[in-house]
C-alpha cells in the first residue's frame, strides 16, 4: 500500500512513532524495532522510513524502516510459520548484516537470543531462509571482488564475518555513524588480522580514534 513515509516525526517511542507526512493534515501510526529509534531525529524532525503495511482480521498495522532491505527482510520473516509482527520487528533489532549472515551460516543460536524466538521458531526461520541469503551473501561477495566498495569479511557467514558485525554494532552503540563504524573495523582489522575478535576490534579503533 504504501512503499514508504516522509515526514515529521509528532511523536515517538522505543517501539513506535508518528509520522506527519508532508503537506497533509494527518498523522500515521507507525510501528519500529527499537534499534531504530535510536537511528532517526527527534520529536519534530523529519525522516523517511521503509513500511510494510500488515492486514489481519482484527487489525491494521504499518511498520517502518530504515532501509528497504530491512523492510524486505521483515516480510520474509513474517512468512515464516510461527512468526508475527512483533517477533519479527523484536529480530530486527539486530543489525540485518548479522542477521543474514546468521541465517546464511545456519547460526540459529544468534536468533534463540531474542525475545520470543524459541529453538523450533528459529530453526524454521533458518531452514526456509537460509538459501536464499547464501545466494544473497555470494552475490555481495562476487560485487566486492569486483571492486566493491564493501568489506569481503563483512559477508562471510563464518565467525570472521560475525566477528565484524558484532564490532560494528558495538561502534555504534557507542556513538559511532554506522558507516564510521564499519570503516574503523576495516582499519583494526586490517592491523589486528581478519580473525581478531570483537573486543580485540573495539579496543583498537577507541585507542586510534582517541
Amino acid at each position: 500500500m504504501y512503499s514508504f513515509i516522509e515526514g515529521e516525526i509528532i511523536e515517538k517511542s522505543e517501539t513506535r512513532l508518528v509520522i506527519k507526512p508532508d503537506g497533509v493534515g494527518f498523522g500515521l501510526h507507525i510501528n519500529i524495532p527499537s534499534r531504530t529509534f535510536h537511528e532517526i531525529p527527534s520529536t519534530g524532525g523529519n525522516t523517511r522510513l521503509y513500511t510494510s503495511f500488515q492486514v489481519k482480521e482484527d487489525s491494521h498495522s504499518l511498520y517502518g524502516f530504515r532501509t528497504p532491505s530491512e523492510r524486505d527482510l521483515f516480510e520474509a520473516l513474517l512468512k515464516i510459520s510461527g512468526v508475527g509482527g512483533k517477533t519479527a520487528v523484536a529480530i530486527l533489532d539486530l543489525p540485518r548484516d548479522r542477521i543474514v549472515a546468521a541465517i546464511a551460516a545456519g547460526d540459529s543460536a544468534v536468533l534463540q537470543k531474542i525475545q520470543g524466538v524459541g529453538a523450533k521458531t528459529a530453526g524454521r526461520i533458518v531452514l526456509e531462509l537460509k538459501d536464499r541469503f547464501a545466494s544473497e551473501l555470494m552475490e555481495e561477495l562476487a560485487g566486492a571482488a569486483s571492486g566493491g566498495s564493501r568489506d569481503l569479511g563483512e559477508f562471510y557467514p563464518e565467525v570472521s564475518g560475525r566477528n565484524f558485525a558484532e564490532a560494528v554494532e558495538a561502534l555504534t552503540e557507542l556513538g559511532y555513524q554506522r558507516d564510521e563504524a564499519r570503516r574503523q573495523v576495516r582499519v583494526s582489522r586490517s592491523e589486528l588480522g581478519e580473525d581478531a575478535l570483537p573486543e580485540d576490534i573495539v579496543r583498537h579503533a577507541l585507542k586510534s580514534t582517541g
